[in-house]
């Protein structure tokens, strides 16, 4: 299992494939393993060289108590780039991971090439959504409530209230939430409740509105078509210099797992499309 250090944190992480690189990043509660699962490191591997990397708190990386806003997770993202001796990427970020993708996009956008956002939701435009809206929101909701744990739609983005209430259930609900999550959720869950990552994904941490819109690089929007975060998408499309909008068929906010072949499909044609003008702004660099 190769790990690496980065930040004063040991990172789990998996490479693929050679070409120009591509950096891809899962959402919070993930890991790296999401990208197994729906291909993309032996697709994407076919004409690029795939890194994947488990966040800090996440699947087989180091766990510390505090640090886990995007921009934390961003400097996470350069310092592993440092680290494997990756001068640029492109970078595919799936919900949180979108964020943290952004983040990077904006403070060193000498390091990334292009950015491929798959359903992120960033807190400086949370204004644009409502969740209540989604439907897989509100099942969820509905199991939780079952085992003991209020999800409100006021405060859908809060996790620190989230795993709050799931720390101090008792045996009984803790053991109905537990089978209502599943185990390797459920021990996720539990990890991170141990540390400020709750609370650090629901704010800025400097990637605000304007900063969003002075990204220049290459960004491909990519929502499901039945995304909760359509809003978002649309206004990314609108006020980004460089930026498509495409939608998933049939996804919701997990489209690596709900099509990946059409994820993938259009994630490996965009990265083959920008590559060249890529290369051509790493020549003028």
């Amino acid at each position: 299992m190769p790990r690496i250090q980065a930040n004063g944190l040991n990172f789990h992480y998996q490479q693929a494939g050679e070409g120009p690189d591509v950096l891809l990043i899962h959402g919070l509660t993930g890991d790296l393993s999401i990208w197994f699962l729906c291909r993309a490191m032996v697709e994407l591997g076919r004409s690029f060289r795939v890194t994947a990397y488990d966040l800090r708190g996440h699947g087989y990386s180091d766990v510390p108590p505090s640090g886990y806003t995007s921009a934390d997770q961003a400097g996470d993202a350069i310092a592993i780039m440092d680290a494997l001796e990756i001068d640029r990427a492109m970078v595919v970020g799936h919900s949180f991971g979108g964020v943290i993708a952004m983040h990077a996009a904006a403070v060193r956008p000498d390091r990334v090439e292009a950015v491929v956002l798959s359903d992120p939701c960033f807190p400086a435009l949370r204004h644009l959504e409502d969740v209540s809206r989604w439907g897989h929101w509100q099942n969820f909701r509905d199991e939780a409530a079952a085992a003991g744990v209020t999800l409100s739609d006021e405060y859908w983005y809060d996790l620190g209230r989230f795993f709050d209430q799931v720390l101090h259930l008792d045996g009984d609900r803790m053991l109905r939430f537990r089978q209502a999550v599943g185990l390797p959720a459920f021990t996720r869950l539990l990890r991170l409740a141990g540390t400020t990552c709750g609370d650090d994904a629901k704010v800025e941490a400097g990637l605000t509105e304007e900063m969003i819109r002075c990204v220049t690089q290459p960004v491909l929007a990519l929502f499901g078509e039945h995304s909760p975060f359509l809003a978002t998408a649309d206004y990314l499309a609108e006020h980004l210099s460089h930026c498509e909008n495409v939608r998933v068929p049939g996804a919701k906010h997990r489209a690596p797992e709900e099509n990946p072949e059409a994820f993938l499909e259009r994630v490996n044609d965009y990265l083959l499309a920008v590559r060249p003008s890529a290369g051509l702004a790493r020549s003028r660099a």
